[in-house]
Parts: C-alpha cells; sequence; structure tokens
C-alpha cells in the first residue's frame, strides 16, 4: 500500500475509520468498533495505530473547537464548518475547497509549497443564527 507498512491492528483501525462513510469518529469511538472485530487490542494501541495513519496521510484528524480529536477518511478536502452554538459539523463540497485553496496557493506565490490541509472554520450556523439573530454574534461565544 504505497509504501505504507500497515500491520493487523494499524490495518483494523484504518478499515473502521472507513467503513464510517465520513462520519468523525473520536478515539473512544473507534476503539469501541474495533475490539468489536478484536477485543485484544488495547487503547494504546489504537493511539499509536491513528498517530501513524495520521502521520502518513491515510486518515486526517480534526479537533472541531473540541478539547478531543475526531478522525476520518483521507478522501475530501477536509473543509470543515463547526457551529459553535449547536455543535453541529458540516464539510464544504470538493468545488469549494479547490476554488480556496487555489486562491491561498496563489496568495502564497510560491513562498510556501503547501503537500497536505485540512481546514476548521467556525462559527455559527445559518440555523443558530436566525434562532439568536438579536444577539450580536460576538456575545454568543
Amino acid at each position: 500500500m504505497n509504501g505504507h507498512h500497515l500491520t493487523r491492528s494499524r490495518s483494523l483501525v484504518l478499515s473502521v475509520i472507513r467503513s464510517a462513510h465520513g462520519k468523525h469518529l473520536s478515539a473512544e469511538e473507534i476503539a469501541t468498533a474495533v475490539n468489536r472485530r478484536r477485543p485484544a487490542i488495547h487503547l494504546a494501541t489504537i493511539y499509536r495505530a491513528l498517530q501513524y495513519l495520521t502521520r502518513e496521510g491515510l486518515i486526517k484528524r480534526c479537533s472541531f473547537n473540541e478539547n478531543h480529536a475526531h478522525y476520518e477518511a483521507s478522501r475530501n478536502a477536509g473543509v470543515h464548518l463547526v457551529c459553535n452554538s449547536c455543535g453541529v459539523v458540516r464539510e464544504i463540497d470538493d468545488r469549494q475547497s479547490h476554488r480556496l485553496f487555489t486562491a491561498l496557493g496563489q496568495s502564497l506565490r510560491g513562498s510556501f509549497e503547501v503537500n497536505a490541509w485540512q481546514m476548521e472554520l467556525v462559527g455559527i450556523c445559518r440555523r443558530c443564527a436566525g434562532r439568536n439573530s438579536r444577539v450580536p454574534v460576538r456575545e454568543r461565544q
């Protein structure tokens, strides 16, 4: 697999993340799913597998403005919109993210070469903004 050394544990963790079909899983959710398939894998092994898979670019680590990480397969652009009122996480489509990063690349003008990226934009979703329209955005946080 492109020179990646996937042990049985790493393969299992990757399989769980890929089978989530775009859902962002916490390490604990991944551990629960892994242990359903193979109960002898310890949480420390899962954390090491997550570090390895992230470093190799096979998965992405996201925080979503929370105190723990979430993981997803590295299939999409990885631009997340996170509502800090209701907690909903939404991804922008590949066309929008391509335009965003084309503009970013042009502004960098060769001063920095990006080879991987992930972005979280934190704010208020339309539903929450409509619900709290009388309160200025900076006071809602």
